[in-house]
């Protein structure tokens, strides 16, 4: 798999623990062999996309669109966008880091393209694990 980052923020990405984060997922997961792209925007680009694509009219901190589903060669998995606006604010009122809130959004958005949701509780709590399983891999 490979993971393409793009930043259309001012604010530092954490784009080698991304990078890892993201490899110990697809070690275990094993989505297709596609391309991922995680794009960093702020809160009116994301705002637009909440609105046209969910019809939620509010910015949000990460969004996920799964693309193609075959290997074929170019073919993209899926895409993740930040709002660093909104992962600054969320890092503040809960007490994290900003890179810390970066790789848990990189993460629940990278669990969305491979299928995991949160509507229902089991859900939510099956993919909470995850996220904390894989980020405490991370830290370790």
């Amino acid at each position: 798999m490979h993971f393409n980052i793009i930043s259309e923020s001012d604010r530092r990405i954490p784009r080698r623990k991304i990078m890892a984060l993201l490899s110990l997922i697809e070690e275990e997961e094993e989505p297709p062999d596609s391309t991922v792209n995680i794009v960093f925007t702020n809160d009116r680009k994301i705002h637009k996309l909440n609105k046209n694509y969910r019809g939620k009219n509010r910015p949000t901190d990460v969004l996920s669109f799964n693309i193609d589903d075959d290997e074929a060669e170019g073919a993209v998995f899926g895409e993740i966008y930040i709002s660093t606006d909104t992962a600054s604010r969320n890092a503040r009122e809960f007490g994290r880091t900003f890179t810390a809130e970066i790789l848990l959004l990189c993460c629940h958005g990278f669990l969305h393209l491979l299928g995991y949701d949160h509507e229902a509780e089991k859900d939510f709590r099956k993919m909470q694990g995850k996220e904390k399983y894989y980020l405490g891999k991370l830290n370790r």
